[in-house]
């Protein structure tokens, strides 16, 4: 699937001293955050979108500030994992 985006000339080149050259790229590379952020997709397909390893794309996450998303279930599995392990 192939989205187009209109960018106004008047902001090209304003976003192009920010973003760099490709602003193609880096409108994939933003709403691939967004929807990671938002818990829409895994670092394996943000990984998949961009053309990247899943190495790469935890990279450009971490250069955002972008964590792994991590809820209190998460927390409460790792929990009683470790409790059972420690207890064997």
């Amino acid at each position: 699937m192939k989205v187009t985006i209109d960018i106004p000339d008047a902001m090209q080149s304003s976003l192009q001293e920010q973003l760099g050259q490709n602003l193609a790229q880096a409108a994939k590379e933003a709403m691939a955050i967004g929807w990671y952020q938002a818990e829409k997709i895994s670092i394996g397909q943000v990984a998949e979108l961009l053309g990247v390893s899943v190495y790469d794309a935890e990279g450009l996450m971490k250069e955002h500030h972008v964590d792994a998303p991590y809820s209190l279930e998460d927390y409460e599995h790792d929990r009683a994992t470790l409790e059972r392990l420690l207890n064997t």
